[in-house]
């Protein structure tokens, strides 16, 4: 039976009193174990401690083995580079849009490298083909791609649990390309919300120059897809925590203590993204401009350690303090600190307690992937565990924030409209307060954590991402039979993105050294036909003399073996709507720099492959608008191509010229190769011949039966040439 293997840097376990290791049950731990399918599951992750501190570790994987877990053991030196360095002090940093707190050392890149590494080869221990593998975060952005490579049959699935930033501050990532190939090499790709998918494609198209659909890309064969996965909390632990006498007791403790004072809580983990010290700023500002509320509100500042043991944390943590300090010296009266700091964690049961009771949650992050501390507090506002109504304040900038609505939504670097909010939360009836509230727990509970990974998984498990299951074969070689049978076999082949992969300077795009001797090899057998949109002088320059058809301009000219000369495949074509359209080519020229026109004798081209790729692609589109109403009465077919936009006469096409060489030679196998919307007009020929083979390369919405790639289909044009030589 097929595996689902999951992946995360940390394992959900603890060692008990006696060493042996047990599996915990809370965040992303009891959202897997809910989900709803029978495959087993294993989990692969870091063991927690440095290999040097493992006093057994063959006795340790085999006990974790019994509980379907595999560690991966890591030295201090790796912890130190992989995780404190370029996880925590790279990475980290940068996807939370605060670029001047990275730091780039090439030392933790190859750490970092190596220890994606280390998982790949836990997690292929026992993985085989079939297997599904969910990868998680981004201490592992590499793993997709080096588990494609070494086993491809396996259905990978990233999510990414932190924000994406805009592609501008991504690309101050020195290892950014190897970072995109890594998470490409998943079928599925996951994020909290849109705006992260979005960065995510932007970056995709600034730094490796892929064009993308809303929710897809087409490489090299495949067709990985993205989705957007706003995670939700664990809905069941806390309810269950709420349940427990426990709770009860900490309810009535705290109710208590409180006394007629209002709560104002907070709870986050003490790291810089989570903006304490500007919520710090907020509660000074507020206690100045408010001082009626002084002694009847209690602030709760609930703040996780997190990484103690570097120094920038180590040095926040001191300035939360002596600012929690100086708060509570210039506003504290003997009976009452406006501000109680517990610098510590708590368990599902005394923080339910804590959120039930709070009139006012403040989670104001300053970027945030979720957050599901908001979602937490709203769930744990139910009056059959005696909770009292509350207000939720929450910054705009957390990824929960589009979930939430009727949350009081803040800019939290706004110290006085977070101060205003406070202000407003607190004089708000009751009334309103539940109304809020109800109307974000039906959403928050039907998309919780345990729905959340259902909905990933059955995603993933039944997304296809081999384009080749959605066409007639996924081997090429199956059609080199059909070139067996008596009579003419021809090959029509275009030349950009087909035989030979783009360059940013299109002369710079000139055949390889064996790609002459292969089509030489294949023209003593086949008919061989280059049909291009690349002007007559080139395609002259490059294979004139060698026995080839050339069909230069989408099919204007041709070029026959045994008369050199070129000659138009239609005399009669009109020509005269140029004037007409050239204008606009022109304009748009104007307007984006790195665009040029190119003028054809059949066809005006606008040319953005060396424009900004994101503003190139949105004055494309722009002008496809603008080309198709201007031209509708016009002769012409408007067409979007790879970096460009042409405007070519109906009268000529790459179909057309296909067409009458197949008449003419009257083929008995057939095959046509393209890759973009000029190619399309081959592809629906219907010429009437025993066998027409079409194949697309690269992989879109085609109306070709196969789909390739360049290097795949130009290993089936080598084993063609070997197959006809035998």
């Amino acid at each position: 039976m097929p595996k689902l293997i999951l992946v995360s840097n940390r394992l959900p376990i603890r060692l008990d009193e006696t060493g042996h290791p047990k599996r915990t049950t809370g965040g992303l731990a009891s959202a897997l174990a809910a989900i709803e399918s029978e495959t087993p599951q294993y989990w692969v992750g870091w063991s927690g401690t440095p290999l040097e501190n493992t006093p057994n570790p063959p006795a340790l994987q085999d006990a974790m083995a019994k509980l379907q877990i595999l560690p991966v053991f890591l030295s201090g030196e790796e912890i130190d580079g992989f995780y404190e360095g370029y996880s925590n002090a790279t990475l980290w940093p940068l996807l939370h849009y605060m670029a001047q707190r990275c730091r780039f050392e090439s030392e933790w890149a190859e750490h970092y490298r190596k220890v994606n590494g280390k998982f790949a080869d836990a997690v292929l221990e026992i993985a085989e083909e079939d297997d599904t593998v969910w990868v998680h975060d981004y201490h592992l952005f590499l793993l997709p791609e080096l588990l494609r490579q070494k086993c491809p049959g396996l259905k990978i699935g990233f999510f990414l649990h932190t924000p994406f930033p805009s592609s501008e501050i991504f690309r101050v990532l020195p290892e950014r390309q190897a970072i995109l190939h890594g998470i490409l090499g998943a079928d599925l790709i996951g994020f909290h919300t849109y705006n992260y998918l979005r960065h995510f494609r932007s970056s995709l198209l600034h730094v490796l120059g892929l064009e993308t659909d809303l929710d897809h890309l087409y490489l090299e064969g495949r067709r990985p897809s993205f989705g957007v996965y706003p995670i939700g909390h664990n809905h069941k632990g806390f309810h269950k925590a709420m349940a427990q006498p426990g709770y009860r007791k900490c309810h009535a403790k705290m109710t208590a203590s409180l006394g007629s004072r209002k709560m104002i809580l907070s709870v986050e983990r003490l790291d810089y993204t989570k903006g304490v010290l500007q919520k710090l700023d907020a509660i000074r500002y507020f206690l100045t401009q408010s001082p009626q509320y002084r002694g009847k509100v209690q602030f709760v500042i609930i703040a996780v350690p997190s990484r103690e043991s570097v120094d920038e944390y180590a040095d926040l943590t001191e300035r939360v303090q002596r600012e929690v300090g100086a708060i509570n010296g210039d506003f504290g009266t003997l009976d009452l600190a406006p501000i109680n700091f517990l610098h510590r964690g708590f368990p599902p049961h005394e923080l339910a307690a804590f959120y039930s009771l709070a009139d006012v949650c403040l989670v104001t992050p300053l970027i945030d992937g979720m957050n599901l501390i908001a979602k937490e507090y709203v769930d744990c506002k139910r009056k059959k565990f005696q909770a009292r109504p509350g207000v939720l304040i929450l910054s705009e900038f957390a990824g929960a924030a589009p979930e939430m609505p009727h949350a009081l939504r803040v800019n939290p670097y706004s110290v006085s409209r977070v101060a205003s909010a406070i202000d407003r939360a607190l004089r708000m009836t009751e009334e309103e307060m539940w109304e809020r509230t109800r109307a974000m727990q039906d959403h928050i509970v039907k998309n919780d954590a345990d729905a959340w990974a259902n909905r990933f998984v059955n995603d993933l498990e039944t997304h296809s991402c081999d384009l080749t299951e959605e066409h007639d074969a996924s081997d090429l070689s199956a059609l080199i039979p059909t070139f067996d049978e008596p009579g003419t076999h021809a090959l029509f082949l275009d030349y950009d993105g087909t035989l030979r992969r783009f360059e940013n300077k299109a002369d710079e795009a000139t055949p390889d050294p064996g790609l002459l001797p292969l089509l030489d090899r294949l023209a003593r057998h086949l008919k061989v036909t280059l049909v291009s949109g690349r002007p007559m002088e080139f395609l002259e320059e490059h294979f004139g003399g060698h026995a080839l058809t050339l069909v230069a301009e989408h099919g204007y000219r041709w070029s026959r073996p045994e008369s050199r000369e070129w000659t138009l495949v239609n005399p009669l074509v009109d020509i005269t709507w140029m004037e007409d359209v050239l204008p606009h080519l022109e304009q748009a020229t104007q307007l984006t720099p790195g665009t040029h026109v190119e003028t054809k004798p059949s066809a005006l081209v606008w040319h953005y492959r060396s424009a900004d790729p994101e503003f190139g692609l949105w004055q494309a589109h722009r002008l496809l608008s603008e080309l198709t109403e201007t031209t509708a009465n016009l002769p012409v077919a408007v067409h979007h191509g790879k970096k460009i936009v042409e405007v070519a006469s109906q009268q000529v096409s790459k179909g057309a010229a296909v067409e009458a060489l197949l008449h003419e030679w009257q083929c008995h196998t057939a095959l046509a190769a393209g890759d973009d919307q000029t190619d399309e007009t081959m592809f629906s020929l219907e010429p009437g011949i025993p066998v027409f083979h079409t194949v697309h390369i690269g992989g879109s919405d085609t109306r070709a039966a196969h789909l390739s790639e360049i290097t795949r289909f130009r290993r089936f044009l080598e084993n063609l040439a070997d197959h006809l030589d035998s």
